[in-house]
């Protein structure tokens, strides 16, 4: 069983959203970089909103097994020469696709948190092993309250038992790591297709130094 972590590479993203109603319809207007670095039109293109896809990439996801998510329709704008050194943006339908945190409650049902490595760290130093989905909560609730303990959370390896749902496609575990999960068969029908400008990590050794720490090892007790 393989799961890898999705990337979606900058060389074409958006730098500004707006929300707007388009015919009574929830429409978000996305600004591209004015840079040919950053303006390339991928498949999908990195955002800090979610996914934003064209119809080619969103059928794949549609037509695999993932966690809920919600979908708008989106307007990508981009600068494009039309003559000389005058530019003009043009439009382009694409969609926005988010997988909410609050989709993926089902995941801390699959952690098995006494062979997992999840902790508490408090400010002074103190490490506190995590033993279940209900002691982080209570972490993050101690750290709303004006006790003057505040605690950070550290991830370096989720195990997975046995209720882990083999056949899912695309999955997230928020709280302990950063990343969205595909399976191989995904990942294979991505790459199959030529979605552009994606990447796929198997393990965080393939992650630049800054996100190794938000990526934690991924095992399943089978």
């Amino acid at each position: 069983m393989k799961y890898y972590t999705i990337h979606i590479n900058d060389s074409g993203a958006i730098e500004d959203t707006e929300k707007t109603s388009i015919n009574g319809e929830n429409t978000l207007i996305c600004k591209m970089y004015d840079d040919p670095e950053f303006n390339k039109l991928n498949d999908i293109l990195h955002s800090l909103r979610g996914y934003i896809l064209n119809e080619k990439a969103l059928n794949i996801f549609k037509e695999s097994n993932t966690i809920s998510y919600k979908l708008c329709k989106a307007k990508v704008l981009r600068k494009e020469k039309v003559f000389g050194f005058i530019k003009k943006y043009k439009e382009y339908d694409f969609y926005e696709l988010d997988f909410s945190d609050e989709s993926a409650y089902e995941s801390y049902d699959w952690i098995d948190f006494e062979k997992s490595e999840i902790f508490a760290v408090e400010s002074l130093g103190e490490k506190i092993k995590i033993k279940s989905h209900q002691e982080t909560l209570r972490f993050v609730e101690i750290n709303k309250t004006n006790t003057g303990k505040s605690y950070s959370f550290e991830t370096e390896k989720i195990v997975f038992n046995k209720n882990f749902n083999p056949e899912i496609d695309l999955f997230k575990i928020p709280f302990y790591s950063w990343g969205i999960y595909v399976s191989e068969k995904l990942k294979n029908k991505l790459e199959n297709a030529q979605i552009t400008d994606i990447g796929f990590a198997e393990n965080k050794e393939r992650l630049g130094m800054m996100w190794k720490p938000h990526f934690p090892i991924i095992e399943f007790n089978h």
